[in-house]
């Protein structure tokens, strides 16, 4: 993210011209942005499809299991109130 920040603030400066805006760079900008999106996106979206097609009594099971070994503190507030 950084690289796409910085690259993005350097190219909007009024007045300046920079040889950073050539076709190379576009290139691997987009492919950057491709890989983010892959990642924060893509990958979570099969894995959620993976995980639903299980029975769902094989995924309550493991909810079950989550919820004795990860503390969460959402689930606490709601039982105090």
């Amino acid at each position: 993210m950084d690289v796409l920040r910085i690259t993005g603030n350097e190219a909007v400066h009024p007045g300046t011209m920079d040889n950073i805006d050539d076709e190379n760079t576009a290139l691997s900008l987009f492919g950057l942005i491709n890989l983010i999106v892959d990642v924060l996106i893509t990958q979570p979206k099969h894995v959620d499809q993976l995980y639903a097609g299980l029975p769902e009594s094989k995924r309550q099971a493991i909810e079950q299991r989550n919820a004795k070994a990860v503390p969460n503190p959402a689930r606490n507030r709601d039982q105090e109130n």
